[in-house]
């Protein structure tokens, strides 16, 4: 550890401090950068999540419906029906 901080301590005296400065500046916009859009992906991955547990909420809502008609129909709808989505 001690060695790797005298390198790091000997590269920058090479390096005049202003240099340094803008170095480290333009490292924290990167990161508010990077850190701005993991915001924005994660917002846009919530409203995917959001989106999709509404679709199969739908689906499995028609889905309840076509067993319960099918059930009055014909019982033996139901376990292809099961079968098939099993298989899916």
């Amino acid at each position: 550890y001690q060695e790797e901080i005298q390198e790091l301590n000997e590269v920058a005296r090479h390096r005049p401090r202003s240099t340094l400065v803008m170095g480290i500046q333009q490292e924290n916009r990167q990161i508010r950068e990077l850190q701005q859009e993991n915001k924005e992906l994660r917002t846009s991955l919530e409203e995917h999540q959001s989106a999709l547990e509404l679709i199969m909420s739908k689906y499995r809502e028609q889905m309840f419906r076509l067993l319960m008609a099918s059930k009055k129909d014909d019982p033996s709808i139901i376990t292809k029906l099961k079968e098939r989505h099993s298989k899916v």
